[in-house]
């Protein structure tokens, strides 16, 4: 993944960690696992049916594959699709976990255009917050910002992903960081208590109920020449394909969302949505008249 920002703005912040946290640390605490069941419960792979723990804050799930958990009741309403969230456990704890690992490189570098100091960031559809956790290991200890982690009510990652970043402001001595966690309910968007000035949505839109919806509202609360990083995955299936949480209502919006997108933003990457579909995007908020 490349980018070539027309507008960097290199900030300094995202530095090497002072402190050196092993790869699985967090999951291996939380979940008392040891750092080679981490990795094997997540690494993707075709029809795996991983042995997830369970945690204080959920039960063991086993035996089932993703798409399993998915089929194991309807999911047609709102509650029925944000249930799915919940019924997977500590899935995506691993999964993400494990996935984003591999993309620290890109963290670093994408954050050095997105952070500064005394900015409200949010990372919308977080699930285990990685982008959040980079900032939280990388900036110095002095560092000011607001950080706002949203992602659906109740479900295990979320739940996760706030206990690690809370243990790491107080390991870290982090006493100008301050933490807010705004749940996403399945017929509520989420309210911030200032205006966004930083927004990363990375690999989320795919499974919204509405993106256009999700957009309107992220807009509605961001400050003027607030940045955006996105990227919407689009998937080649066939119409009668059971698209599972890759979402149709989600799929149908795409043209319409990146329509709104355009209005409102000035792309700062070199990768159009045109001739890079599936790329992850930088944008700048427009200040109209």
């Amino acid at each position: 993944m490349q980018f070539n920002l027309k507008n960097p703005n290199h900030y300094g912040v995202i530095k090497t960690p002072e402190k050196t946290y092993q790869r699985y640390d967090f999951l291996c605490e939380y979940y008392n696992v040891t750092p080679e069941q981490a990795l094997q419960s997540g690494t993707r792979a075709s029809g795996r049916k991983p042995n997830l723990p369970g945690s204080e804050t959920c039960k063991p799930v086993k035996d089932m594959t993703f798409e399993d958990i998915w089929a194991a009741q309807s999911r047609n309403t709102p509650e029925d699709i944000f249930q799915f969230y919940l019924d997977q456990g500590a899935w995506s704890s691993f999964r993400q976990t494990v996935r984003h690992l591999e993309l620290q490189h890109m963290h670093n570098f994408v954050l050095r255009n997105l952070i500064r100091p005394g900015i409200y960031f949010c990372e919308y559809g977080c699930g285990v917050a990685p982008f959040s956790t980079t900032i939280l290991l990388s900036c110095p200890k002095d560092f000011n910002i607001d950080i706002s982690i949203s992602d659906v009510d109740g479900c295990e990652h979320f739940l996760f992903a706030e206990w690690k970043l809370k243990k790491i402001i107080k390991d870290r001595g982090l006493k100008n960081v301050n933490l807010h966690v705004k749940p996403v309910k399945a017929r509520g968007l989420p309210k911030y208590d200032k205006p966004i000035d930083s927004l990363v949505i990375f690999e989320v839109l795919e499974h919204v109920l509405s993106p256009i919806e999700t957009l309107n509202n992220i807009i509605e609360q961001m400050s003027p020449d607030a940045l955006l990083l996105e990227n919407f995955i689009k998937h080649d299936r066939e119409e009668d394909d059971d698209l599972g949480p890759d979402l149709k209502s989600a799929a149908d919006e795409r043209g319409k969302f990146y329509e709104m997108v355009e209005d409102n933003f000035l792309l700062l990457s070199n990768n159009s949505v045109f001739a890079d579909p599936n790329g992850t995007r930088i944008w700048r908020k427009l200040v109209k008249e």
